[in-house]
């Protein structure tokens, strides 16, 4: 069970969208804070990963999480993308 702990994707995903969220704000002390919470996460998670995993499929879960918090990112990047910008990516 440790071991698929450790390879969450659904923690690096949520660090990438609060590390955009906060307007790129590379200071050591954010990034720091931001380590920090997905060390939270992790223990929160891995408190919850013991007591679900024999009632519901942990890494399908995972993955969902993962996908959606991207799709947030994404999303988040299009709000900040102008529509100029855009056509001249395409």
């Amino acid at each position: 069970m440790e071991n698929d702990l450790m390879s969450l994707s659904s923690v690096p995903a949520l660090e990438a969208l609060v590390n955009q969220s906060l307007g790129k704000a590379d200071t050591a002390a954010i990034q720091q804070g931001v380590a920090v919470s997905g060390m939270i996460l992790q223990g929160v998670l891995g408190a919850m990963v013991t007591r679900l995993a024999d009632h519901v499929d942990v890494n399908a879960i995972d993955a969902a999480a993962a996908k959606m918090l991207e799709g947030a990112l994404d999303l988040e990047k299009a709000f900040q993308t102008t529509p100029a910008a855009a056509q001249t990516a395409q």
